[in-house]
């Protein structure tokens, strides 16, 4: 795990609070005394803070580690990201493939990528009818495992793929979390951001009761499969629940039936967007996927205790920023200890203005 210390965050606990000392909570290796969760109220020597017991509060500075994130990208491959599965005959497997390539090449040395593509990838593609109801329908499976410098594997593992199957997006997302979901191990000094990148052009389908019948693309003539829907968000939410981020990507999909559908992916993706990306071309994927994997590489920070987002004021450049704010904001990740900051506060960040955090006694309320 790669990381870069840097003395950016400020952990406070507002010294208006009470008269007490200033006092040393850092988080300690190997389970030693920290400054306990602001989740129960627990400070080290059992008093109580955030509407706790007794008011205990005194300022004192951490470290804030740079985090290095985790990305999983879900790619799909349903027939009708090939040329001839599309009603514009446009090859979006070639331009995703190539897109994918390109980007994790650019950040092979910052991000920990992997790579899952859907349907489950049996004899590599051929038309529809090579591949019976159950291959078609079938979960993605793990190609490239996330790791750092991933970005040679991705390649020679897309190099011989084609397109071809239906879309089951819902099950795939499952598999997802079983792999991108995993808890850090108890050695691991820190926690890394986790993201999936899901890219698809086509209507999620392949639930239970619907085996994946009106194609996989979800164009003209193609059947809704309502369940298939509903299961795609709840595999996004359990995401979102165990920390990991979705950001969604259509190809060729502004205009869609189902674009709606797609918006509501993105905004229970826990990124703070509410719109999915929707890109015409290879290129245009290239441009968005940079984007993403820019805001995950340079917009995460690990504090060194778990937080309530509650109590947590966030600034960056001595300006408040609000949680869960996609265009000037921050999202605090299942660990509780993972800020990563969006949109405007993201680029101030990276433009050396300083990013701070203080814990207050009292619910922070920014407008």
């Amino acid at each position: 795990m790669k990381s870069n210390f840097l003395v950016l965050a400020i952990l406070g606990l507002a010294a208006a609070c009470s008269d007490e000392p200033e006092r040393d909570w850092n988080a300690v290796e190997n389970g030693g005394p920290g400054l306990g969760s602001q989740r129960d109220g627990g400070a080290p020597d059992g008093s109580k803070v955030n509407g706790g017991d007794v008011d205990v509060c005194g300022k004192h500075s951490v470290r804030a580690a740079m985090a290095t994130a985790d990305m999983l990208i879900v790619l799909d491959r349903s027939g009708s990201m090939a040329p001839g599965g599309n009603e514009t005959r446009t090859d979006r497997w070639s331009g995703s493939r190539n897109a994918v390539v390109e980007v994790t090449s650019q950040f092979d040395d910052s991000i920990n990528f992997g790579l899952m593509t859907f349907p489950e990838n049996k004899g590599g593609g051929g038309g529809r009818d090579e591949l019976d109801v159950a291959t078609q329908c079938g979960a993605g499976t793990i190609n490239v495992d996330i790791e750092p410098n991933a970005g040679d594997a991705i390649r020679n593992a897309l190099t011989p793929m084609r397109a071809a199957g239906y879309t089951p997006t819902a099950a795939t997302l499952e598999a997802a979390l079983a792999i991108i979901g995993e808890p850090a191990s108890a050695d691991q000094g820190v926690t890394s951001p986790k993201y999936i990148l899901l890219v698809t052009d086509g209507d999620p389908n392949c639930s239970a009761d619907f085996e994946g019948v009106g194609g996989g693309g979800g164009g003209a003539g193609a059947a809704v499969d309502p369940r298939a829907r509903m299961e795609t968000i709840a595999a996004i939410d359990k995401l979102t629940e165990a920390g990991v981020r979705t950001f969604v990507v259509g190809f060729q999909t502004g205009q869609s039936s189902f674009a709606e559908q797609l918006d509501k992916m993105a905004a229970a993706g826990g990124t703070g967007e509410t719109k999915h990306h929707s890109v015409e071309s290879g290129n245009d994927l290239a441009q968005v996927f940079a984007e993403l994997a820019g805001r995950a590489k340079s917009c995460s920070f690990q504090l060194a205790a778990t937080v309530d987002p509650k109590f947590v004021l966030v600034t960056v450049g001595k300006k408040p920023r609000k949680l869960n704010n996609q265009p000037d904001g921050w999202v605090l990740g299942g660990d509780k200890k993972t800020v990563t900051l969006t949109g405007t506060a993201c680029e101030d960040a990276q433009k050396g203005q300083l990013f701070e955090v203080e814990v207050q006694c009292e619910p922070v309320m920014v407008i």
